[in-house]
């Protein structure tokens, strides 16, 4: 028999006095220094919208005397997180997140997904940020929300690159393409090649690609340079350097000095990577499932194409 789907319990229609006190005393008092803080780290007006009566359903009756301090805990646990994640991924996270939660506001919610809800995560719905929890265990783990918010906001469909691969070009692909750049243009004895990782296309492939390789967003830039790096250590092998007459037959095969990282859907032979000369440029090429794989032997075999 199929199991039936989760339905959330109905918010309770009046509070115990106890429980409305204790959200006064430590949840209400704190809320706005609480939605000051988040507001400045955001840059914008940020408003807290927990429903406690939809939250407190969940919470055993022996329990219910806690609430303001449990979500007083909630919203510093996010704060903590917010911190991290801004300053991990600077003004684009901000902008990110801004444009992602457009109401500039924050709730607890159950997670409907019941019983194989984690304890703690969130999602971005109607454009608020909402904290998750899982149906038995609210309240539980309430400042382990690091690894939170970049999922949530990353979920929320905004054009171009998401924010990982944006932070991944960055940080692990335009520091370092220069030096490897001149390396390589050492190498073959052409002064302006160009490296052209093809990050646009790219990324649209793996995005549309059913099953696109685990974490790949996050790696993004740091993928495209371990390609170019692994030719780099190809040339080096087949004696490119220091070798004129292998420059020269180079240079007249890649009139446009250009090697490009290009996914294909399928190589020649069922290979993991490949390269290839066409028009003019030389394609370092693998497929989306192949993504990732062997990256130091891209760019064999190219003396043989010459």
């Amino acid at each position: 028999m199929a199991k039936s789907s989760f339905t959330p319990k109905p918010p309770l229609e009046k509070l115990p006095l106890a429980t409305r006190k204790d959200i006064r005393d430590k949840y209400d008092e704190n809320k706005a220094d609480q939605e000051s803080e988040i507001s400045k780290l955001l840059g914008v007006s940020f408003t807290l919208a927990i429903n406690p009566n939809e939250v407190v359903a969940y919470v055993k009756e022996d329990n219910r005397m806690s609430i303001g301090g449990m979500f007083n805990s909630y919203v510093n646990g996010f704060i903590l997180a917010l911190k991290s994640y801004l300053e991990k991924y600077g003004d684009d996270g901000k902008a990110h997140f801004n444009a992602a939660v457009s109401s500039s506001a924050l709730s607890v919610n159950v997670d409907e997904r019941g019983d194989s809800a984690p304890t703690i995560s969130a999602d971005v719905k109607e454009g608020v940020y909402r904290i998750l929890f899982n149906h038995d265990r609210v309240g539980y783990n309430v400042t382990s929300q690091f690894d939170c918010i970049l999922p949530a906001i990353e979920a929320v469909p905004t054009g171009g690159f998401c924010l990982a691969s944006k932070n991944s070009i960055e940080n692990e692909y335009t520091d370092k393409i220069d030096d490897l750049q001149q390396e390589i243009a050492q190498i073959t004895g052409i002064t302006d090649v160009v490296l052209d990782p093809n990050f646009e296309e790219n990324y649209k492939t793996l995005c549309e690609a059913a099953q696109p390789p685990q974490q790949w967003q996050q790696n993004f830039g740091k993928v495209h340079f371990g390609y170019f790096n692994g030719l780099k250590g190809q040339l080096e092998q087949q004696g490119f350097k220091k070798d004129d007459m292998l420059q020269e037959g180079l240079q007249e095969a890649l009139p446009s000095k250009t090697f490009k990282i290009r996914i294909v859907k399928q190589t020649t032979g069922n290979k993991t990577n490949e390269i290839v000369l066409e028009d003019g440029v030389a394609y370092l090429q693998t497929t989306t499932e192949r993504w990732w794989y062997n990256v130091n032997d891209i760019g064999a075999g190219l003396v043989n194409l010459l």
